[in-house]
């Protein structure tokens, strides 16, 4: 087998990094599969300056029982308060730089399995599959124990892993 090194990589690595990103703004921004997911909260005057007062970060929402009182019954949800407003070029570019990083790892595997010779088709499988693991399958933790909604972001990663899979495929070294 003629090893292939990440040097050769650099290309398929950027090209499946951009594409993920491509997609996954389309995803959000362009998209209406995620609307129905983030409905916004009916706050009265109250409500709205209770939340004001909380402090920043992951609180749970008790029905009953005493404050600080985690049992999953008394339990109705979570919420996320922001310290600050997200910004969003900063956020695009941690975004952007994390699917890079995803595609170079995967590249790296890919390196390590496969040859130069390896079928366009074999380096699609590999490829494609360890996208999954990494677009997919790495958040079904936050999906168990958050309760986000779970088919549109796997219908995202498998969005996701199959442009990965092509742009390795494609421009895979030979």
């Amino acid at each position: 087998m003629t090893p292939v090194s990440l040097f050769d990589l650099w290309l398929p690595i950027l090209v499946a990094g951009f594409a993920v990103h491509v997609l996954s703004t389309i995803a959000w921004t362009a998209a209406p599969h995620h609307k129905p997911e983030w409905k916004p909260l009916p706050l009265d005057d109250s409500l709205s300056d209770a939340l004001k007062e909380t402090e920043p970060g992951e609180q749970y929402l008790i029905t009953t029982g005493e404050p600080g009182d985690l049992d999953p019954a008394k339990c109705q949800g979570m919420l996320i308060r922001w310290s600050h407003t997200p910004h969003m070029g900063k956020n695009i570019g941690m975004t952007l730089a994390f699917f890079l990083f995803a595609a170079f790892a995967i590249g790296y595997l890919a390196s390590i399995a496969l040859g130069k010779e390896t079928s366009t088709t074999d380096v699609f499988r590999f490829t494609a599959t360890a996208a999954f693991l990494t677009h997919v399958c790495a958040g079904i933790p936050t999906i168990i124990w958050f309760r986000r909604k779970f088919v549109m972001d796997l219908l995202d990663g498998l969005a996701y892993s199959l442009a990965t899979g092509a742009a390795f495929a494609l421009l895979w070294p030979k």
